[in-house]
């Protein structure tokens, strides 16, 4: 069945089905998907405000993917104080923020 049949008939995809969703023209994905949230919700769309902190980019890992750890292209090592955060938080709450997303580094140090 083709992946984008699948999609139509909301069946659970597996892996497989996730590689071939990459393969397809990101148009044609694009397309499909403003077709079916049409579908399913009409002219209706979603925002989330939120708000992303990474309170350290000092990392002990090394991990291939990254680019955001200041052992790798950062050369600005900085570790942030849990009052900062906090008020990051608070201030971000004032603005609306319904979501907070705290990612970090693996420091060693804290």
């Amino acid at each position: 069945m083709d992946i984008l049949e699948k999609l139509e008939n909301s069946e659970r995809l597996n892996f497989e089905d996730g590689l071939k969703l990459y393969e397809l023209d990101i148009f044609t994905l694009g397309k499909y998907a403003f077709k079916k949230r049409e579908k399913l919700y009409g002219r209706k769309s979603f925002f989330n405000i939120n708000r992303h902190i990474n309170p350290t980019n000092i990392c002990k890992d090394i991990c291939k993917f990254c680019a955001f750890s200041a052992n790798r292209k950062n050369p600005n090592p900085y570790t942030m104080q849990i009052d900062e955060v906090l008020k990051i938080v608070e201030d971000a709450k004032k603005r609306g923020v319904k979501e907070v997303h705290i990612v970090s580094a693996h420091n060693d140090n804290d």
